[in-house]
């Protein structure tokens, strides 16, 4: 499983092939997080690894689909069990939490119409909302749609931080401009005692 796991965070494709290869199985073990090598390949931003290891699955899971992105297989699964939609990943995500945090903005924009909640934080330590990761992202189109579908700008994450203070850090003039028309609070302050102007400067 060690050799799995450093395959895909060291972009080694080859290597992952060889021990699917000799240990098909090898693709669906857990991760110490409790998430499958594919979500794990997801995070390492390694789509090689992505495209490998889904030969060896019969089926993704919705939290997996999510994270690459995949729009007809999302609506396969919401179509037969809909409750899913604001369902937590073994390390705490729901599936727009996901599909915010990778980016895939037609996957947001699905999951919206069909009444995923914006404002469900992750059920781990970090508490963070979908919108918290597009502005920690900077990625506007994707806080624009979340924003329209009463995303709460002011919502706080772990030590306080707010989709504010991350877009004030990160430098990024269009997301500060939407977040403050949209009600975002200013002045708010972190646990450590930083605005966002604080941290803009």
């Amino acid at each position: 499983m060690k050799a799995a796991l450093d395959a895909i965070q060291k972009g080694d494709t080859q290597y992952l092939a060889s021990l699917l290869n000799t240990n098909p199985n090898l693709a669906k073990k857990k991760t110490e997080q409790g998430i499958s090598l594919l979500q794990f390949a997801a995070y390492c931003k390694n789509s090689e690894a992505v495209k490998l290891l889904k030969l060896y699955l019969d089926e993704l899971t919705l939290h997996e689909l999510a994270s690459i992105g995949d729009v007809d297989g999302i609506k396969k699964i919401l179509s037969k069990n809909p409750q899913l939609i604001d369902s937590f990943s073994a390390d705490g995500f729901t599936p727009l939490g996901l599909a915010a945090y990778f980016g895939h903005v037609e996957l947001v924009r699905l999951l919206l119409i069909q009444n995923a909640n914006p404002n469900v934080p992750s059920n781990n330590s970090f508490r963070v909302t979908p919108l918290h990761s597009a502005c920690a992202s900077s990625n506007l189109e994707i806080a624009k749609l979340l924003i329209e579908y009463h995303a709460d700008v002011n919502t706080k994450q772990q030590k306080g931080v707010t989709p504010l203070h991350s877009a004030a850090h990160n430098g990024n003039k269009d997301l500060v401009r939407l977040l403050v028309r949209s009600g975002a609070d200013l002045h708010v302050k972190m646990e450590n005692g930083k605005s966002p102007v604080d941290l803009a400067k």
